[in-house]
């Protein structure tokens, strides 16, 4: 692509975009101006401030509700950890000693049935 057909290109865009807002434009260029002078920009900016000051507090609340939930879920897990711990890990260390158990019961049946097959 050449320069010279860029520049055509933007050039032309340009022409169009201003012809097409001249004749969409609702009202005419000193309407316009005045309006834009005599509109409440001040106000404008209290709006855009208050509702800015409204999504960080929005955002505040969410943090904070998140935060709690984290907490919430955390302290929940710390509970059903110590509960394991209380509950299920002395069954662990039971069963793991049956089974230690029943191994060397096993291993003693075989060391006998090894001395009866010779």
């Amino acid at each position: 692509m050449d320069s010279k057909s860029l520049f055509t290109g933007i050039f032309t865009g340009f022409v169009i975009g201003g012809l097409s807002a001249l004749l969409t434009a609702p009202a005419s260029g000193d309407r316009t101006r005045d309006s834009f002078k005599n509109f409440n920009w001040r106000s404008l900016n209290q709006k855009a401030a208050s509702k800015g000051r409204d999504t960080v507090q929005d955002w505040r609340y969410a943090a904070t509700e998140g935060f709690e939930a984290v907490d919430g879920l955390t302290q929940e897990m710390k509970r059903t950890y110590s509960r394991y711990k209380e509950e299920v890990e002395p069954e662990v260390e039971a069963i793991q000693h049956q089974v230690k158990e029943i191994s060397d019961a096993i291993a003693e049946l075989n060391d006998q049935i090894r001395k009866e097959s010779e």
